[in-house]
This record gives C-alpha cells, structure tokens and sequence, in this order.
C-alpha cells in the first residue's frame, strides 16, 4: 500500500494539471504558421509564380492554407494584372490564429520586344572600302536584358552595299533576326582592261577600270622613256586616255597603266606597239560580201589621201578623200567609165597627200593590201 506523504496529492494533482495544459497548447506552439502560393495565369497557363520571364500579360492571384481558421490577409494578397514591361515584386502577408505569414514573389514581365543593332569591329581600309574579311558584330536591347548576340565575318562577294545578317536573344528568351547597315566591300583585283591605236609618229591610249569601287589614280609608264632606255612616267590622274605624239616610226614601245582604286585594290597592264603609217583594214586577203570600208594610220600633215583601186591589174579608182578611211561603193564612175564591184581580187594603195592637192605633193606610201569579193556578194 502506498502511503501519501501530507502534502503529496497536492503535488500530484499540480503535476497533472500541467501536463494537461500542455497538451491544449500543442497545436499553436508545434505549428509553422501558413502556406501561402502566388498563382500566375499568362497566356492561358495557370501555374505557382516563378521568377522567370513572362512574355505576356500575367494575372497575380493569392491562396493562403489553412485558410478556415479565421485568419486573414494583413497586407498585399490582392490579385493585381501587369499588361505592361515590369520587373517587380508582389507580397501577400496572412495572420491567424497560427500567427503571422508572409511571401514575397518576384514578378517580371515583357511585352516588348528586344531590337538589335550591328557595327563591325574594325574601321575600312580605304576610303571607306573594306578590302579582306571584316567582322560584324551585333548588340541589342531589350526590358529583360540581353543574353547574348551574335557575329558575321564577311569576306565577298565585292558590293558596294554588303549586308550581313544576324541576330540578339534577350533574357526573356525573345530573338530578334536584324540586317546589318550595308557597308562598301571590294577585295578583288580590279578588271583594268586597255586598248592601244598606233599612227604616223602617234599612240593613242585608253584603259578602264570596271570595278566595283571607283578608280582612285592611274599611272601610265612607257619603255624606252622619253630620253633613253629608262622608263618614263608620262602620265598620273584620273583621266582614262593619253596620246603620245613623241614616238619615233618602226621602234617598239611598251606602255604600262598602272591603276588603283577606292578600295586600295591594285592592277596592271601593259601593252607593246609599233607606230607606223600602214593600212588597217580589211585585213589582208581578207573575204568579203559587200564592199568594204577601207581604213589606214593618219599621217601627220597630211591634208588629203589617194587611195588607188586595181582589179585583176587594172585600175578602176582613184580618188582623193580627207580622212583616213574611205568606203567602197557597188558602183562609181572613174575616168569616163562606170565600174562595179564585181567578184575577184583587188589591190589597194595609200598614199598622203600635203598641201592643196593641185600641188600633187605626196609623202611615202603608207601601204598596199588586198581582199577578194565574193561571187553573189
């Protein structure tokens, strides 16, 4: 049997009373206070805010649990819309019998879209003109910041508007493809093409420069040079021609242009001929079906021409004209009698003519040729 000491049952039962009142408290000092979700609905997707980028509208909407024990919203927890750019925070705080909770949400949104620009990395080369490979870069931006962005390096075709393309993303996750500003490109060596005409004591030259870019200088060179072997510079500029009235008849020259153009792109060409007084066309021997322009070198001084015009050995024509060509007719009078261009050979001669042609002063020979008319012609 047990025996209670005086004053043990009252210690018992403050014992008992305690453990009992500790037992009510439990719920209230074990809890964790309240769950609270912040629920985004964007572009017909509804799902617990993140802190990623939203591309569209977003609706804000709050929950708290448990939610049926009197407690309420204390501050935020209302549902708000964001249709614009934003990179905020929305917060909902809920006091109860669990004592007091608070969530804090980032919310960013973009509505906009990003926009990308492009440079190239390095300036021409010459005269605004890129000769070998430059490269592109683009940049942009945008609300959500931007990501990354990308690079082109051109290397031709030549143009004098080249484009590139390319592109930026931003953080939100948007691309934007964007054109470069067109930028002068010509790498290649420039076509130089030139062209010479020889006469009595006379070159006549002409060149071009087909090229993208535009010719920057010309330089023209000749060999033997204007008092010797050594080559002289006869000319610099722009101009596209140049006559050389100091040649001798019979000795070969070379000339030499040299060309440069706005890009910094070079070329050359050179050319060897020998003035001279000689016919020039129809080529000798040459077959022809209708009567033919006959051409030859302009002499120096000369005022006029005869040109003689022989058929199986006969003359058939003699006639005076002023300029350094003469075209053949199908039918003409010489020496009281018609003649036709009839099928066969012929022969003709050149001669220059000075002074008023009743003085019947004639220089050297410029030439003799032939060509054949043939029969139905």
């Amino acid at each position: 049997m047990a025996i209670v000491k005086p004053g043990g049952a009252v210690a018992a039962a403050t014992i008992v009373l305690a453990l009992a009142l500790s037992l009510f408290a439990a719920p209230a000092a074990l809890g964790s206070g309240y769950t609270i979700t912040a629920t985004c609905s964007s572009a017909g997707r509804t799902a617990p805010c993140s802190a990623g980028w939203y591309t569209s509208a977003v609706a804000v909407s709050w929950t708290w649990a448990p939610n049926n024990d009197g407690s309420n919203p204390t501050s935020g927890c209302v549902p708000h819309s964001y249709a614009n750019d934003a990179s905020t925070a929305a917060s909902c705080a809920i006091s109860g019998p669990l004592g007091t909770t608070s969530v804090t949400v980032p919310i960013h949104v973009e509505i906009s879209s990003p926009v990308a620009t492009s440079a190239p990395t390095r300036a021409p080369d010459s005269g605004g003109w890129y000769n070998h490979a430059v490269t592109i870069a683009f940049s942009g931006q945008a609300f959500s910041g931007i990501a990354a962005c990308t690079a082109a390096t051109y290397s031709g075709p030549s143009s004098a508007s080249a484009t590139v393309a390319g592109s930026c993303t931003d953080n939100a996750g948007k691309t934007v493809q964007a054109t470069s500003a067109p930028f002068a490109f010509d790498a290649g060596t420039p076509p130089l093409g030139m062209t010479a005409e020889t006469g009595d004591r006379i070159t006549v030259l002409d060149w071009k420069l087909t090229d993208i870019a535009p010719a920057a200088a010309f330089e023209l060179v000749r060999q033997p040079g204007l008092h010797g072997k050594r080559p002289s510079v006869l000319y610099r500029g722009l101009r596209t021609s140049f006559t050389d009235r100091h040649v001798d008849n019979g000795v070969r020259y070379q000339y030499t242009v040299k060309a440069l153009d706005a890009a910094g792109n070079g070329a050359v060409q050179a050319l060897t001929v020998r003035p001279g007084r000689r016919l020039l066309s129809p080529a000798p021997g040459a077959a022809m079906t209708a009567p033919p322009l006959l051409r030859w070198t302009a002499v120096r001084g000369a005022s006029y021409y005869n040109v003689q015009l022989l058929h199986d050995g006969h003359k058939v024509l003699s006639t005076w004209p002023v300029q350094s060509s003469l075209q053949l007719d199908a039918n003409w009078r010489f020496a009281g009698h018609r003649f036709h261009l009839r099928p066969g050979t012929y022969r003709w001669y050149v001669w220059p003519g000075f002074g008023k042609r009743s003085a019947a002063r004639y220089g050297h020979r410029i030439g003799t040729s032939t060509f054949s008319l043939k029969r139905g012609s």
